[in-house]
């Protein structure tokens, strides 16, 4: 037996499914461009979409960093002199 949908008369309602799907994408690319939790309800739990997003950032800018300080070479800190107003 096929799965039939009900036919929608209403053009609004018949649209409603699209613009759920684009909601959610522009939902999920928000919580990706700004780090921001993304929760969905799968599997029977609620689970942070971005949260393992988060961690793959995180562990590339750590690897960054390290590769980054590695090229540079280490430099002393420069002290300022600074007058000695003692005298003054």
């Amino acid at each position: 037996m096929a799965n039939k949908q009900p036919k929608i008369k209403d053009p609004d309602l018949a649209k409603v499914g699209v613009a759920l799907e684009r909601a959610a994408a522009n939902a999920r690319q928000l919580g990706f461009d700004t780090n921001t939790p993304v929760y969905v309800f799968r599997d029977g739990q609620i689970v942070d979409i971005v949260k393992g997003h988060r961690m793959t950032q995180s562990k590339k800018k750590t690897i960054a960093k390290k590769r980054h300080r590695e090229k540079q070479p280490h430099r002393k800190a420069q002290s300022k002199k600074r007058p000695d107003r003692s005298t003054e």
